[in-house]
């Protein structure tokens, strides 16, 4: 029940971060968007509780996603 809560509150952010989202809109920053979800439902399930474990791995999840924002937004601009 704990997970499924967890990957309800990433899915609503990551709609929330995209709807809120007026940068480029390829299929370059969706890719990153699905990488993202991705890495943050793996975080959710290896760990159980919120805790120092969960956190580094979301850091490591958004620290990705920003590089990847990067690169898109580079080809985006090309």
């Amino acid at each position: 029940m704990h997970t499924l809560i967890q990957t309800s509150v990433v899915a609503l952010t990551f709609a929330l971060l995209a709807g809120c989202q007026n940068q480029v809109e390829n299929s370059e920053m969706n890719q990153c968007a699905q990488q993202n979800y991705q890495c943050e439902s793996t975080c959710a399930q290896q760990s159980t509780a919120e805790g120092l474990k969960q956190q580094v791995c979301s850091g490591k999840c958004v620290e990705s996603y920003n590089q990847c924002k990067v690169q898109a937004e580079k080809l985006g601009n090309i």
